[in-house]
């Protein structure tokens, strides 16, 4: 117990990896409670996912993070950023296409990014 953060974390924003969007936060915001709260192989749960901060903690972490994102814009940044990380390709489940066959599918909107960040 000697070893555990206290109830005070100090992270700079300057672990930040992405700025894609206008909430993102350090990793480590997300990896300090997944291994004090859950083992290996667990289950978390991200609600608004943003710009995939918690995914990329429950990958270091090895553990398994199911995230809901609104916006379309900032579901394809933690995509990216998923995709950057890994080394994989995202695949659509169900029908197996990749991230890239359904973002080539899409009508540009050039106005739906900077909405997204507006409303936040």
């Amino acid at each position: 117990f000697e070893s555990w953060p206290t109830t005070v974390w100090n992270i700079p924003s300057s672990e930040i990896e992405t700025r894609e969007h206008p909430t993102s936060k350090p990793v480590r915001v997300f990896t300090l409670p997944m291994q004090l709260h859950t083992r290996p192989g667990d289950i978390c749960y991200e609600p608004f996912s943003g710009s995939g901060s918690q995914l990329i903690a429950g990958e270091k972490t090895g553990r398994k993070v199911y995230g809901l994102e609104l916006s379309e814009a900032f579901c394809d940044v933690v995509v990216k950023r998923w995709q950057t990380f890994t080394g994989k390709a995202a695949t659509l489940d169900g029908d197996g296409r990749s991230f890239d066959e359904i973002a080539a599918e899409r009508v540009p909107d050039a106005g739906d990014a900077a909405k997204d960040t507006a409303a936040a």
